[in-house]
């Protein structure tokens, strides 16, 4: 004969016993004593034990009663912890939340945008993987990431991508190149000199090496590097030149350590998105990123976007920093 142990039965069961009373355990249950009273007999005459006894005009638990009152402790504790957790990620009180963006975008955009969210969220943990475009979508794929941020490639039918800003890519060279002293050079003139690539799997790299390809051009010479900061090191001592995102580049050209040139015709751009599965029911912490980030997006260049970020971080820390009467001494910043 099968057996099987209807939860609701329990619950009467073990209420009644931690209360010590069917009319207390009703008044907890918000139901009628009989209510609960025909519920723990019906327990009993299913797995064929007593369960309950009085003593003294107690309530007290049988032997078979005290096993399934720990049973039902640990069940309804369980049950209980659940709620909370699930109220906590309803209300953004706790909750973990996967993201993946560029490399570029790590390194320049993110720190403030993580600060400045966890500001608003300070009970979600956040873990930030860096990145390439294509990789990155693929651990979207892979349900690795919840949310990416990424260099616009070619999505397949199951990504959602919701365009998020823009990025020029500068023509970047040491202040002591030749090519300063043109106002504008064309491609066919960089040939003659070497250039340096970010890696192949960058989505940089191929909207370079597809613009010289159109034109059927060749650089005279081509060094790779995975590393942007190395990059500019070896433009910085005469070794090449390369196309970088202005986001990399805009504070070493501000201080003149780094030069850039604008292009004769070509003019070169990423589209940067936001994606994530469209079947995918996002979590409440994925839902108030997104919504975050879509908030406080004033502007649709990366550049200017960064600048904003900062300026807003860099302003929530000095607030922070302020003592108690002394806010009247905060001047925005420049």
């Amino acid at each position: 004969m099968a057996l099987e142990i209807n939860l609701s039965q329990l619950r009467c069961l073990y209420t009644t016993l931690k209360t010590g009373s069917f009319s207390k355990a009703a008044d907890e249950l918000c139901v009628s004593e009989p209510a609960v009273f025909v519920q723990v007999r019906t327990l009993e005459r299913s797995i064929g034990f007593k369960l309950v006894e009085k003593l003294k005009k107690e309530l007290i638990p049988t032997e078979v009663g005290k096993i399934l009152y720990d049973y039902g402790e640990r069940i309804f504790g369980l049950v209980e912890e659940a709620t909370n957790t699930v109220r906590e990620l309803r209300d953004l009180k706790g909750g973990y939340l996967r993201l993946g963006a560029t490399t570029v975008i790590c390194q320049y955009l993110m720190p403030s945008v993580i600060s400045l969210f966890q500001d608003q969220y300070p009970r979600i943990k956040v873990h930030l993987d860096d990145g390439h475009s294509q990789e990155l979508m693929e651990g979207v794929m892979r349900h690795k990431y919840e949310i990416a941020i990424v260099a616009e490639v070619q999505y397949p039918k199951e990504i959602n991508a919701i365009p998020f800003s823009k990025d020029e890519l500068w023509l970047v060279v040491s202040p002591d190149n030749q090519l300063l002293r043109k106002e504008k050079v064309s491609l066919q003139e960089l040939t003659e000199e070497p250039v340096i690539f970010v890696d192949s799997r960058s989505a940089m790299r191929n909207a370079i090496q597809n613009a010289f390809e159109k034109k059927g051009l060749k650089p005279l010479a081509t060094i790779e590097a995975g590393d942007v900061e190395f990059i500019k090191r070896l433009i910085r001592q005469g070794k090449g030149y390369s196309f970088l995102a202005s986001i990399c580049v805009r504070d070493e050209i501000r201080k003149g350590e780094l030069a850039t040139i604008s292009l004769d015709q070509e003019q070169f751009s990423l589209d940067i998105d936001v994606i994530y599965l469209k079947e995918k029911v996002l979590s409440p912490a994925a839902s108030a990123f997104l919504h975050f980030l879509q908030e406080n997006r004033k502007t649709n260049k990366l550049g200017g976007l960064t600048d904003a970020m900062i300026r807003k971080a860099s302003g929530r820390q000095k607030k922070l920093r302020i003592p108690p009467g002394k806010d009247e001494s905060l001047r925005p910043l420049s």
